[in-house]
């Protein structure tokens, strides 16, 4: 997996707070290109899981706070990566016109990110018609790389779309819910 797509998928799916954007946790989402992830509570934050062809290929670690959402690392089947310092994903409240970033090294080099809510708009997906947040996200690195994306956000479902160049990769089905625990 190039690096650039590696790093898009670590971070196309991760949202702002829980109450805003984040996926339920327990739901699971199946997105048209094969991705399927789930969203589990830990003590140390947030795990978001994700599985392609039946098989978990990377865990994102976050964790949030007064300011939003951060990602300390990423695990993958070679192993676990830290962002140091952890990189600021999303501010804590998404509203038209904010722009965040941060920089932090990640597998030997400096990876920045810059974003910007450039409005609201109205999605049509395989899962249904949502008004989404349309956020400008941009990735660099040291070496000279970039690369530009932009997602879909809908409060308290998470990312229904997203468009990386002319490749559109959108939410299949609205998440199910995860079976109810017994009462104790």
């Amino acid at each position: 997996m190039g690096f650039w797509r590696f790093l898009w998928a670590a971070t196309a799916f991760l949202s702002l707070a829980l109450g805003q954007v984040f996926p339920r946790e327990g739901g699971r989402y199946l997105y048209s290109d094969g991705t399927q992830q789930e969203l589990l509570s830990t003590p140390e934050g947030f795990r978001l899981r994700y599985w392609k062809e039946g098989r978990m290929f990377r865990e994102d670690r976050l964790k949030g706070g007064a300011e939003g959402f951060f990602l300390l690392g990423v695990g993958l089947p070679e192993g676990y990566f830290p962002f140091t310092p952890p990189l600021l994903l999303y501010p804590s409240r998404l509203e038209v016109g904010l722009s965040w970033g941060g920089s932090a090294q990640f597998r030997g080099q400096r990876v920045a990110l810059s974003a910007r809510v450039e409005g609201i708009e109205g999605v049509r997906v395989k899962a249904g018609a949502f008004n989404a947040y349309r956020v400008r996200v941009a990735y660099t690195t040291e070496k000279g790389g970039t690369d530009l994306k932009e997602i879909f956000l809908v409060p308290g479902l998470g990312v229904v779309a997203y468009r990386t160049g002319e490749v559109w990769v959108e939410l299949l089905k609205l998440p199910e819910a995860p079976a109810p625990r017994p009462w104790p």
